[in-house]
């Protein structure tokens, strides 16, 4: 009777244990467009609050990598909530081209849904499409619609100033997601909800865009941009291209936690939080700029202002914190080459055209490309079955061909892609990329320090498979999250099971990623 006595004590002990273990709050943090490199590069005018605060006192991941092309905002943040890659939760692009329908998909697109805004509800049919959106492109869970499934009293709320930076890290089942529309007004879609919460309403009445979109934007000596034309230009939304647009956004986080009560009940709620400000301003000005250092001083900022809240409201002792980026972004090729570095700029529009040219003098005139996109061919199917032609054969002449262009690195068919499977270099990148059903029917992979010459007058961007690219931070912080630094090779896909084991809930259906011993052991 006593060993059983005894037992049963165990028993209870271990359980409470592991229940107490649980974290009242996890808050996921992606940060558009941020390289590895930037952490030590500003680390000197960062404040001890911030992202020194989350790697003195947590886990620092230094040697995170995504394992996919395309490295787009997108499928960024559906692979990190996810745990798996676009081949799996079909998130290919931030657009692709349907092949069925012939139209282009966004990727939180939903044209049965409705803009949720301060506006009257009659009239919601004359809304811009601005709040037309769900996850239901992505065909996976993420971790927190595991969490829901486990326990429906918990609260998931997804938050940025790009829409699909809201809507797919917070799941298919999330209480809320909120973006700014075209005004600079906080949104939603009837995905979620019929109106505003009565404290999104009154932030929106304040027009919190407004009221930083006044005098300059400036560092003495470096740079100094009016903020009043801005305004004029852009409107509300301007503030996204300031760093401003992430303090709005900080603000609104605060206020959630506070109102939703976010970490305060029994069950584990879930934030996520993307700033998307650096993503508008690394566009523009290259990655290299000083409106780039000066933009992560201040959200250092505002990250120091979101962890002390969290420390003062739930406890450090409750609460795991995560830190990542979606992808990275390349140097300005105009700046590369001044430094002797390979790079340039492609035109697509001459390959295109060059490349049908090719086409009609092998198999005869016809509308053989229907689309050219995110670096996919699509070829005209109907067309090629109408003419009796080989499909392998005609998308091996296609990749062939393409590899005569200077900023063309490797080619690969979908036959290729469907019928290999490639564990090593770029070549595992872009199968992990591919979805059978949405992808094309040759990818392309460009050359180093290539971007398409619609940047050529100025600013730069990413989507690539190399290291400028796909090399991002990861940071864990929390009470239970054990310090240190790791630099062995982890992956973004690694984010979702690390946190599905640490709530004790089932991984996110198609997840292909590891939990992070070094977190969960």
């Amino acid at each position: 009777m006593k060993k059983l006595l005894l037992l049963l004590i165990v028993l209870f002990t271990t359980i409470l244990a592991f229940s107490q273990a649980k974290p009242k709050l996890v808050v996921g943090i992606v940060v558009d467009q941020m390289r590895y490199d930037y952490i030590y590069r500003f680390w000197d005018d960062f404040s001890n609050d911030g992202f020194k605060k989350l790697i003195n006192e947590g886990h620092f991941f230094r040697n995170c990598q995504f394992d996919y092309v395309p490295t787009y905002t997108g499928p960024g943040h559906a692979s990190i909530y996810t745990g798996t890659t676009p081949a799996v939760h079909g998130i290919i692009a931030n657009n692709w081209y349907d092949k069925n329908s012939g139209e282009s998909v966004y990727c939180a697109g939903d044209g049965d849904m409705h803009t949720v805004c301060n506006c009257e509800q009659k009239s919601i049919d004359v809304q811009s499409g601005d709040g037309k959106m769900s996850p239901h492109h992505m065909l996976t869970t993420t971790f927190s619609d595991e969490l829901k499934l486990f326990n429906q009293n918990s609260k998931v709320f997804g938050i940025s100033l790009k829409d699909r930076g809201a809507i797919l890290p917070a799941g298919h089942s999330a209480n809320g997601a909120y973006w700014m529309d075209s005004d600079g007004k906080w949104i939603t879609s009837s995905f979620y909800m019929q109106a505003l919460p009565d404290y999104i309403q009154k932030i929106n009445e304040m027009n919190p865009s407004q009221n930083y979109l006044k005098g300059l934007w400036e560092v003495k000596g470096e740079f100094a941009h009016n903020l009043d034309s801005v305004h004029i230009k852009k409107g509300g939304s301007g503030i996204k291209n300031t760093p401003f647009g992430n303090t709005i956004l900080k603000d609104l986080a605060l206020e959630i936690l506070k109102k939703e009560a976010l970490g305060q009940g029994k069950a584990t709620d879930i934030l996520t939080i993307s700033f998307s400000s650096t993503d508008y301003i690394g566009h523009q000005f290259g990655p290299h700029a000083p409106e780039i250092k000066d933009t992560y001083i201040r959200l250092d900022k505002d990250i120091a202002a979101l962890l002390k809240t969290i420390n003062l409201t739930v406890g450090f002792e409750n609460v795991v914190v995560f830190i990542t980026a979606d992808h990275g972004v390349v140097a300005e090729p105009s700046e590369l080459l001044e430094r002797n570095i390979p790079s340039g700029y492609f035109d697509e529009t001459i390959m295109k055209t060059e490349l049908l040219t090719h086409l009609n003098t092998t198999y005869e005139d016809g509308n053989w490309i229907k689309n050219y996109s995110n670096d996919q061919l699509f070829l005209n199917h109907d067309l090629i079955k109408e003419k009796y032609i080989n499909m392998e054969e005609i998308q091996r002449d296609c990749a062939q061909f393409l590899l005569k262009y200077e900023w063309v690195k490797n080619t690969y068919t979908a036959t290729q892609l469907n019928e290999n499977e490639y564990q090593k270099s770029f070549h595992s990148l872009i199968q992990r990329g591919y979805n059978q059903k949405r992808s094309g029917d040759v990818v392309v992979n460009i050359e180093t320090g290539w971007i398409s010459t619609y940047w050529s007058n100025g600013g730069t961007t990413h989507g690539s498979s190399y290291s400028y690219d796909t090399h991002v931070p990861l940071i864990f912080w929390g009470g239970k999250i054990p310090k240190g630094k790791t630099d062995r090779k982890v992956t973004i896909s690694d984010i979702a099971p690390t946190i599905s084991t640490i709530l004790g809930t089932a991984y996110p259906n198609g997840c292909t990623g590891n939990p992070l011993p070094e977190i969960t052991e």
